[in-house]
């Protein structure tokens, strides 16, 4: 197949209270059994486990980030038997840059991605890929199948994780390509425990309103 330059990505329960051996039982309403007094309680809802090392609490919050990755890096590596086959891979790695920076090479980058695919169907060019968005705050991974590597269609991919801010993050990122140089990524993400404040890696000008931050909807 050779080398192609062009892209692609990529949870107490309730104590039955006795004294001295006494149990007290309100009589039952006709009809019903009585409660057995050896049968615990419904269990109720756990409370959220304070962050290690602080002792508070910290609540899921939702977080939206888009930015968009320019490659520089973008190579089909043959392997295998001659021509497009099974386990054959693609590999890509560039900066990335705020949502609009298209054709702006200039200033400083938001962070760096780099992944690869494995072709797994050679009907579709569809393949396993493994993508990691490296921020100031932290880093992001993503896995899912693409199809039409080296240049795939619009896709959904599930965030398996992240570092930093990022740690114990899920959510999805929706990857489109809008040229074979640029694709464009947004990160929709649940961030369990979050980071505290204080244990944030600091920010930099570029990260300045970075993303957004909501209280997860309620039900």
């Amino acid at each position: 197949m050779g080398l192609f330059r062009s892209p692609s990505p990529l949870l107490a329960a309730a104590v039955l209270s006795s004294s001295a051996g006494l149990v007290l039982a309100a009589a039952a309403p006709a009809g019903t059994a009585p409660l057995d007094a050896a049968q615990p309680a419904p269990a109720a809802p756990a409370a959220p486990a304070p962050s290690p090392g602080t002792g508070h609490v910290h609540m899921p919050i939702s977080r939206t980030v888009r930015l968009e990755a320019h490659l520089k890096v973008g190579e089909e590596v043959d392997l295998g038997r001659p021509g497009r086959s099974v386990g054959d891979q693609f590999v890509f790695s560039g900066d990335l840059r705020p949502v609009g920076a298209r054709g702006k090479q200039d200033g400083h980058a938001s962070g760096r991605i780099g992944g690869h695919c494995v072709i797994t169907d050679t009907a579709l060019n569809a393949g396993q890929c493994s993508t990691t968005a490296v921020l100031r705050e932290g880093q992001i991974t993503v896995q899912g199948e693409q199809t039409g590597i080296p240049t795939p269609a619009p896709v959904v991919n599930a965030v398996t994780g992240g570092t930093g801010e990022f740690r114990n993050a899920t959510g999805q990122v929706t990857q489109k390509f809008l040229t074979p140089s640029v694709w464009e990524f947004t990160f929709r993400l649940t961030l369990h425990n979050p980071e505290p404040a204080a244990h944030r890696m600091p920010k930099g000008p570029v990260d300045a309103g970075f993303g957004s931050r909501t209280a997860p909807p309620t039900r």
